[in-house]
């Protein structure tokens, strides 16, 4: 059994999704117990509801889907409870998904790790918690969480999980690092990265019929896509893209939503640039389109955010063939990571001038950038593809459920 909040064929992502067809198509009978798909704009997509329970067939996965509290308000208040409605409801949903052998929860959110290990208990079987974010302490990085008492609380519950958990699964050796000095047990981490599926993201040419829709022809591009939240340091970007204004052929574009977007908007009229696009999300047929025609794609996190997280995005840009340009501190996972595999360059939050050197640099070499985006494309296809990831995972539960 897979509990996540999110499962939907639309998804660009789509992790989750993919374990769980991936996993029935090996021969594992597979449920997902889920709600209504509503990322990221906190409103139910066409075609679904929004209901007390709901069974669905998606191939040969189980699809079980709960009530929760949907809003397309942005406020901590909303976000919290959306998390805890989703993570109560999970249970009778659980529960009519039927005994399984395993149980994989995604933490965010972390109360659904409340419902992982009940369902564990009350069936007795063993329960594996995946992290893709370190929670409570990104929140807190971000400033979404204050309080001390709220803070002590979600730490306490935080802790209460991970030694309840049979086996913790992570995205990066650094989060292993931050729960081995948390006092985990080294013997129930493991670390699979995110990954990517190669073949959903083409290899296509810069000019194409992205950059003629928005009148983009012929100039360098620079492109952010994904969520323009609290963790992001989106702000280094506007701030560096003034001083770029005197570069004709340099433009910026941010795609996606989040709630520092109207923020953004405001700071760029502000300053009357003319060099920063807004766009809403795209279809999820045009995406390769969109990413091949940026010729560096953008992955930027605020300081205290950058190591307990590490954005998919970096992964779709690596994938299109493209350098990634971090905004991240210097001993980030971000900037670890493509510094490792020589596929982008990072720059350091809050120094706008560093930013603008930087893109000057890579505009004038072509040779550079074409190699770091080469760089990218053939770790995706090797250490990142979604057969090699999923191989792991595979692994790890068969492992768990015969100890």
């Amino acid at each position: 059994m897979i509990m996540a909040q999110h499962y939907a064929p639309e998804e660009v992502s789509g992790m989750a999704t993919q374990l769980a067809a991936d996993l029935a198509s090996r021969g594992h009978l597979v449920s997902f117990v889920t709600c209504a798909p509503n990322y990221p704009y906190g409103r139910v997509y066409s075609g679904y509801r929004n209901p007390l329970l709901a069974k669905e067939k998606h191939g040969a996965v189980s699809v079980f889907r709960t009530w929760s509290y949907i809003s397309s308000r942005h406020s901590f208040w909303a976000r919290l409870i959306n998390m805890i409605t989703f993570s109560m409801t999970t249970f009778y949903g659980g529960l009519a998904a039927g005994k399984p052998d395993i149980i994989f929860s995604y933490t965010p959110p972390l109360t659904l790790g409340i419902t992982a290990w009940l369902l564990s208990k009350i069936w007795r079987i063993p329960w594996v918690m995946r992290i893709e974010d370190i929670f409570p302490d990104a929140a807190i990085a971000a400033g979404v969480i204050h309080g001390k008492l709220l803070i002590q609380l979600l730490y306490a519950l935080e802790r209460f999980l991970y030694l309840r958990a049979t086996q913790i699964s992570m995205i990066s050796e650094g989060f292993r690092q931050i729960l081995l000095k948390k006092g985990i047990s080294k013997d129930k981490l493991s670390v699979t990265t995110v990954w990517i599926d190669p073949n959903a993201i083409e290899v296509l040419p810069k000019e194409n019929d992205f950059r003629k829709e928005h009148d983009l022809s012929g100039k360098f591009i620079l492109m952010y896509t994904g969520n323009m939240g609290h963790t992001s340091a989106l702000e280094d970007v506007v701030a560096g893209a003034a001083r770029l204004s005197d570069e004709p052929d340099v433009r910026f574009v941010l795609v996606g939503e989040g709630t520092k977007k109207k923020m953004l908007q405001a700071r760029t009229q502000e300053l009357g640039l003319k060099n920063i696009l807004f766009l809403p999300n795209p279809p999820r047929e045009k995406y390769s389109t969109l990413l091949a025609a940026a010729d560096i794609g953008l992955v930027t996190l605020n300081p205290k955010s950058a190591f307990f997280s590490l954005p998919f995005k970096t992964f779709n840009i690596m994938a299109s063939a493209r350098p990634v340009l971090a905004v991240t501190p210097e001993n980030s996972e971000i900037a670890e990571l493509i510094t490792k595999h020589n596929c982008g360059v990072n720059v350091p939050t809050n120094d706008p001038d560093s930013f603008s050197q930087t893109v000057k640099r890579v505009m004038k070499d072509t040779q550079l950038t074409d190699e770091l985006g080469h760089n990218g494309r053939v770790i995706t296809e090797g250490q990142y593809s979604r057969q090699a990831c999923i191989d792991q995972i595979e692994k790890l539960l068969l492992d768990t459920v015969k100890k």
